[in-house]
């Protein structure tokens, strides 16, 4: 059941990105639901389910929006999947404010890494100016917030039934 909602999931951050791609193209890039379905799965199933989570989102990332080389978003999602995983099994990441940290920082390691990484297959793209990524943090964290709050309250009264 939980590959299910987290393949709904993944349709769904699909239609808001392309919906963003379209409406506002030249900040399509700022907001990235596809990594804030991984920080949830992270949280929500740990390493593994977090892992595999960001193969899917980074692969339908690479395929519908991607640039010359497959497979770099996925790498980057699998990546930061792993870390937050790793990170949630560790530490209480129950509140409000741990999850904004939580998706604050998979953003800043997204975003840095994905950079590094095409710099080190030869792959041209737009680095984003200081606050430019703080920008893009923040706006992940402050409408991620609100969707994982909104998912765990509504898994968890389910699970109470």
């Amino acid at each position: 059941m939980r590959g299910f909602w987290t393949a709904v999931a993944l349709l769904t951050a699909l239609l808001v990105q392309s919906a963003l791609s379209q409406l506002l193209p030249d900040q399509a890039r700022i907001l990235d639901p596809f990594l804030i379905v991984v920080v949830y799965c992270s949280l929500i199933g740990g390493e593994s389910h977090g892992m595999l989570a960001g193969f899917a989102a980074g692969w339908i990332q690479d395929v519908h929006f991607g640039g010359p080389v497959a497979g770099l978003s996925g790498l980057t999602k699998v990546v930061v999947g792993f870390g937050v995983g790793a990170a949630g099994s560790r530490f209480l990441l129950t509140g409000p404010g741990g999850r904004a940290l939580v998706l604050f920082v998979a953003t800043l390691a997204d975003t840095l890494l994905f950079e590094r990484l095409a710099t080190a297959f030869e792959v041209a793209v737009q680095a984003l100016s200081i606050p430019g990524l703080l920008g893009r943090c923040a706006l992940n964290a402050l409408v991620g917030l609100p969707l994982v709050e909104l998912l765990d309250r509504r898994l968890s009264r389910e699970a109470r039934r």
